[in-house]
């Protein structure tokens, strides 16, 4: 054979190996989106903190490319089928925005069960180790933020449990909904986030069910000046899940990261940082002088807390060989010391 053509062959294999090599190296880009603001503690800290820790533990070989604000699709009720159709691999995703899809997440809107994200959050990821929470087929939880307390916001002054009777509250679901109309309001669905300070501005709700974090994120605090502080009405789940297909694909350096960075400890990281924006926001509002923190007497509590107490009922009750209530219970007793 020509010497020349000889060169030539052992040039190219040596270009190939070169090319494979720096292709090997490439690492793996998971794209991660949220359709909220880039400001939220969510956007802000966790996930960087998340993307940081999984660029750590994969020795490089995986990226989070996190993508805010909705760039890659501003319905929130739109995310999870982005992640089932591939646009995305990871979003952040309201379960209530899919209902049906996701039964047993609502438990955790029951009203006077939990004091933070951090146990709400904490006891739903066990609760799906466990494999007591269904919907996820196609999916793998990288992590949950079961947010919350949800607490009452209005525009006027609402000092009792009577107070509410009447008044328009924007409810974020069915759980939700069922809660303000045994207290005598009138629920009000169908609404965004987005949506809940204007519509309050304008007078076409009086008030809404949020939790003290997320009251700047979606101008509340701008339009409700009266908030009771003491009647805790439930925790909101959202979801940060992948494509199941997508993460079996993996290499197993890169799936062994997010083994160990998603699950638990993404969702005390979400937690954590919920619930210290909480107490920020809390602590801001106080400052202020505009806004009036309101309690409502001991005896109207025992009284909301036996009107609402059979909303468990359907979750306190065998199905399938499973007390989902009693199962909620015990998860959370048994995160209770690492909590």
């Amino acid at each position: 054979m020509n010497p020349k053509n000889l060169f030539s062959l052992a040039a190219l294999g040596i270009g190939c190996l070169v090319a494979s090599t720096a292709w090997a190296d490439e690492p793996i880009v998971l794209k991660f989106a949220s359709p909220f603001s880039p400001k939220s503690i969510t956007n802000a800290k966790s996930i960087p903190e998340f993307a940081a820790e999984i660029e750590k533990e994969s020795g490089g070989t995986l990226k989070i490319e996190h993508y805010p604000g909705g760039i890659l699709g501003p319905n929130p009720a739109a995310q999870l089928k982005l992640v089932e159709d591939g646009v995305v691999d990871i979003a952040e995703v309201p379960a209530a925005y899919t209902p049906g899809r996701f039964p047993e997440l609502p438990i955790f809107e029951l009203p006077f069960e939990y004091k933070s994200t951090v146990e709400a959050s904490l006891t739903a990821y066990k609760m799906y180790e466990e494999g007591l929470l269904h919907g996820f087929d196609n999916l793998k939880l990288v992590g949950i933020a079961a947010i919350g307390p949800y607490y009452i916001h209005t525009k006027k002054e609402v000092t009792s449990a009577d107070g509410l009777k009447g008044l328009k509250i924007r409810v974020g679901g069915p759980v939700q909904g069922e809660i303000m109309k045994r207290l005598g309001a009138v629920p009000v669905g169908g609404m965004s986030a987005t949506q809940i300070a204007e519509n309050i501005s304008r007078g076409v709700i009086d008030g809404s069910l949020m939790d003290n974090g997320n009251l700047y994120n979606f101008r509340i605090a701008d339009a409700a000046d009266y908030h009771v502080t003491n009647v805790p009405l439930g925790n909101f789940a959202v979801l940060f899940p992948i494509n199941k297909a997508k993460y079996e694909s993996l290499p197993p350096k890169a799936k062994a990261a997010l083994d160990k960075v998603g699950g638990e400890w993404f969702s005390r990281v979400l937690a954590q940082n919920l619930d210290a924006q909480n107490d920020e926001t809390l602590a801001s509002l106080k400052k202020d002088g505009k806004h009036q923190f309101l309690e409502f007497p001991q005896a109207d509590l025992d009284a909301m807390k036996e009107k609402l107490a059979s909303m468990k009922d359907k979750w306190d009750v065998e199905k399938d060989g499973v007390n989902l209530y009693a199962e909620m219970t015990k998860a959370r007793a048994a995160i209770g010391s690492t909590n």
